[in-house]
């Protein structure tokens, strides 16, 4: 079985919310501090913790399948 990568924020505003939103829809992983990668160890599902900025192309070159990410501040 393939299992899902969801690359999110290793760190900035929307890591914190990222993490509740996943482990409020079920999935049981570690906090992922100073850590790249967390398997979830209830579902075949990877996440990775990105630069914000890398994550569309981690997307793009499809080394993640999905990722949060925000709209970019200018200003």
């Amino acid at each position: 079985m393939s299992q899902l990568r969801i690359a999110i924020q290793k760190s900035g505003r929307l890591q914190e919310d990222s993490l509740k939103l996943l482990k409020e829809s079920g999935l049981q992983f570690s906090n992922g501090r100073d850590q790249l990668k967390a398997q979830v160890g209830n579902l075949p599902i990877e996440l990775l913790f990105l630069r914000d900025d890398d994550i569309p192309q981690y997307v793009e070159d499809r080394v993640a399948d999905i990722g949060i990410v925000g709209e970019k501040r200018v200003g």
